[in-house]
């Protein structure tokens, strides 16, 4: 499992695997990248090489209650939108192969009273892995 910081601090995460902190993927073998924006909105992508398998996501669960949806969004316009509801966690999955130096990101909409969506954290707030995953 490779975790990587990209300047940001992951307070309260632990991370548990077989072989946790394992250099690269071998070929048909899955390997997990971890990567959290500004310590409230985190990207767990699991896959080997340029090929992903799954996105979970995640936000801060200070939050919780807040109404909105999360996104996952890569390149060649690739995107896929969870339901609109209250839950701080969301799986896609994905199994799809990316060109390598992508990047495949996570966003969260907060829904607003009137009706309107707010990107979470802003213009920047993604989180974002890069393939090849390793």
């Amino acid at each position: 499992m490779k975790i990587r910081k990209r300047g940001w601090a992951l307070t309260g995460l632990i991370a548990v695997a077989g072989s946790a902190f394992a250099g690269p993927a071998e070929a048909g073998t899955s390997a997990t990248e971890l990567i959290c924006y500004a310590n409230s909105l985190c990207n767990r992508t699991t896959g080997s090489g340029q090929t992903v398998s799954t996105v979970y996501a995640w936000r801060q669960l200070s939050e919780t209650g807040s109404t909105g949806f999360f996104e996952i969004f890569g390149p060649n316009g690739y995107k896929k939108t969870g339901p609109t509801d209250q839950e701080v966690d969301r799986t896609f999955t994905v199994n799809r192969t990316f060109p390598n130096g992508s990047l495949i990101c996570v966003s969260f909409w907060m829904k607003n009273a009137n009706g309107s969506f707010t990107k979470y954290k802003g213009v920047n707030g993604n989180a974002c892995t890069s393939i090849p995953i390793t």
